[in-house]
């Protein structure tokens, strides 16, 4: 261009625009206070420019601008139906669907190495995952997947070394050659810690079997990647941008140390490491994770002594749990796009979208189709897929990017002065410090503070959703356990603790195509100790931690939805309320809106009167209607005493409280109203309080109850 983009218009003076951005008001900063103490500035100016060109080039150290120039990130499904031929069948619709990768995420009776003759069996099998025991089940879900064409990454908890054995012994069977092979073991014993409170083995062990599954990964499969580093659980339970940051890099630095006892070179360990981010529907702020989670790890591989060019790890994404609800589910579809497209935009080398139907139960069709159309609309038809940083040299970008690296590095170094990432877990720093950035993000709800749409704010009570599959895992665990019980016993499960460890993941492959059980292998693996009781709860409580419990967002709102579905079910009316409304439309509509967000949140039908003419015709709709409760709305030019006047109409005819929704100071006081209700105050409290006179009674919340909407609806 031959002249500036702003030639022509005249220069604003920055106190100038300060003065219009703050309407004048000295006490207004023109900051956003984000979290860890970030405060992202409402305009930026070349006076913020960090350096000259601080993200450097795409592909080169400290690979703030990725590693993926000029090549889409690959899109991978997780797969989570109980049912092996079910979930055998939607993974080729997945690839057929466009999906480049899998995640196979086990059960939990198999995460746990719970054996299939124990009472536990039955209530864990097919739990949170594919009923997967054994070689055979292995096939089952992998019938007709080019494993040389579609990466499979697992989930595993503590059975990873089992469950990666199960998915090399297929490969044996079906023929795909060692350096041909396709995966990610993503061993992560640290993240199984967290999320289950214990181990079969100790977290030591734990850390050094994944070492030596890397040494023979890499030794003998030159495509997979052997080392995990899942953030995700301690997102779910409240981790900001640095606390997960910090976690993810302490947890990588156990997997470095762990590495080298075994043998391993830090750059080595590095090309065996994925990390697993959290995304979430922050876009600037989930950009400058990704952008920062790659500099600090190039940061800590260069003062290991790494070559530039192998500062790195791949990075995946997998969009937050957190904020996935039940509650008008189609919502989520709109997070989960933000959070894709961050996780992409950010760099990541892969993202799974989270189906928009999963906290209902198990995904349906449309949400794992609509799951994978997001990412390819974003990548193809937005060109997303095409473009490498595009944050890069935005001010606001760039600073951003260094305040969350700078933040995260604090985090990390907190930990490491605690003894590393197994000691925090251990201490409860860890623990401590998510819960309580867990209640401050669940103040910010109740609050409205931090609005999530169709739970706390613009709630709709009607929604239609779709239907989970109905999956009778009873019947599953039964069947399950009759035919595991089949096979003679083993013989050789003993070797794998007197086998070498750097020959250990070899025979654990021999053993699963001798017919091994996952269970069996942990145990073997696990000892004496794993003998005596069943799987994790025989471990013993120096394997045991206190969990990291999930804090879905939604959870506050979806405790009093799931009151009133209860109560409907029942047989009990829906709740309502009517909204009395004062003077003309265009006076009270605001507010008649404002009430009907806040009501609804709650699951309470408002029924708004209009624009009436005078006290009788409020009362006779009031009346009619049959109402208990009423929230009046009134403009800030109503006459205070028109409005105590209306108030005690009601009063008379027979409202049990009445709501005044928050007017000017005068008006509220004057109506002489049980309660005001306005911005900021606790939705929790008052709504629950709400529910009560109508008959619906509001039991006390868990916080940790667990995934959103599991064991209240």
């Amino acid at each position: 261009m031959s002249e500036p983009l702003a030639a022509g218009f005249p220069p604003v003076p920055s106190d100038e625009w300060r003065q219009q951005a703050t309407k004048g008001d000295p006490g207004v900063e023109p900051v956003t206070e984000l979290e860890d103490g970030i405060r992202a500035k409402w305009l930026y100016t070349r006076e913020d420019q960090v350096v000259p060109d601080p993200a450097g080039l795409p592909g080169k150290a400290p690979f703030v601008r990725g590693t993926r120039s000029g090549h889409p990130w690959q899109i991978r499904q997780e797969q989570t139906h109980p049912d092996r031929t079910v979930a055998n069948r939607e993974i080729l619709e997945d690839l057929n669907g466009g999906v480049t990768e899998i995640t196979l995420r086990l059960d939990l009776a198999a995460r746990l190495a719970i054996p299939p003759g124990s009472d536990r069996f039955a209530g864990s099998r097919g739990e949170d995952g594919i009923a997967i025991s054994n070689l055979d089940d292995m096939s089952v879900v992998l019938e007709g997947v080019y494993l040389d064409l579609a990466p499979v990454a697992l989930e595993a908890g503590a059975a990873f070394l089992p469950a990666a054995a199960m998915l090399a012994a297929h490969w044996r069977e079906t023929g795909i050659a060692p350096d041909q092979a396709l995966a990610s073991f993503r061993a992560d014993p640290l993240s199984a810690l967290a999320r289950e409170g214990s181990l079969p083995f100790s977290p030591e062990e734990g850390l050094e079997q994944a070492a030596w599954l890397a040494v023979e990964a890499g030794r003998s499969y030159p495509k997979v990647r052997a080392l995990g580093v899942d953030s995700t659980v301690y997102v779910e339970a409240g981790a900001t941008a640095a606390w997960e940051l910090g976690i993810a890099l302490s947890t990588a630095v156990e997997h470095l140390r762990a590495g080298g006892e075994a043998g391993l070179g830090p750059a080595e360990v590095a090309g065996q490491i994925e990390f697993t981010l959290s995304t979430g529907p922050d876009q600037f702020l989930e950009m400058a994770k990704f952008r920062a989670v790659r500099r600090l790890w190039a940061r800590v591989l260069e003062e290991c002594g790494v070559e530039e060019s192998d500062r790195h790890s791949a990075t995946y994404a997998r969009t937050s749990g957190r904020m996935i609800t039940w509650i008008d589910p189609w919502v989520n579809m709109l997070r989960v796009t933000t959070a894709t497209f961050a996780a992409g935009t950010g760099g990541a080398d892969g993202v799974t979208a989270t189906p928009f139907d999963s906290a209902l139960g198990e995904p349906g069709p449309i949400g794992r189709r609509i799951a994978r159309n997001t990412q390819i609309v974003l990548q193809d038809e937005s060109s997303l897929g095409r473009i490498a940083d595009p944050l890069a040299g935005s001010w606001y970008g760039e600073v951003l990017t260094d305040e969350v690296a700078r933040a995260g590095w604090q985090r990390f170094t907190e930990i490491e002065a605690e003894g590393g990432a197994l000691a925090a877990l251990r201490s409860g720093l860890i623990a401590d410090s998510l819960a309580e950035a867990a209640d401050r993000r669940e103040d910010e709800l109740i609050h409205r503070t931090r609005v999530m749409t169709g739970v706390n704010e613009f709630p709709i009570l009607d929604s239609e959703a779709t239907d989970p599959e109905p999956v009778d895992r009873e019947a599953l665990a039964r069947l399950d356990a009759t035919r595991l019980a089949e096979r003679p016993e083993l013989n050789g499960l003993g070797e794998l603790t007197t086998t070498p460890p750097a020959e250990r993941f070899a025979k654990a492959v021999s053993l699963a195509v001798s017919g091994a059980r996952i269970d069996e292998m942990v145990s073997a693996l696990a000892g004496a100790a794993a003998d005596q009781g069943s799987g994790v709860d025989g471990s013993g409580a120096a394997n045991s931690i206190r969990p990291i419990e999930p804090r879905p967002d939604a959870a506050p709102f979806e405790h009093l939805r799931a009151a009133v579905d209860s109560h409907e079910q029942s047989g009990g009316e829906r709740p309502r309320m009517y909204l009395a409304c004062m003077g003309p439309i265009a006076t009270h509509v605001n507010f008649a809106n404002w009430a009907k967000s806040f009501f609804e949140v709650a699951g309470i039908e408002t029924v708004a009167s209009g624009a009436l003419d005078g006290n009788e015709a409020q009362v006779e709709a009031f009346s009619q209607g049959g109402f208990e409760i009423v929230a009046v709305c009134a403009g800030r030019k109503e006459d205070p005493a028109e409005v105590a006047a209306l108030v005690a109409a009601l009063r008379e005819a027979g409202a049990t409280y009445v709501y005044m929704v928050n007017s000017t100071p005068e008006i509220n006081e004057a109506s002489g109203a049980d309660e005001v209700v306005r911005n900021g105050v606790d939705m929790e409290a008052v709504l629950t309080a709400t529910l009560g006179p109508l008959g619906i009674t509001v039991g006390d919340r868990d916080r940790s109850s667990g995934p959103a909407g599991e064991g209240e609806r």
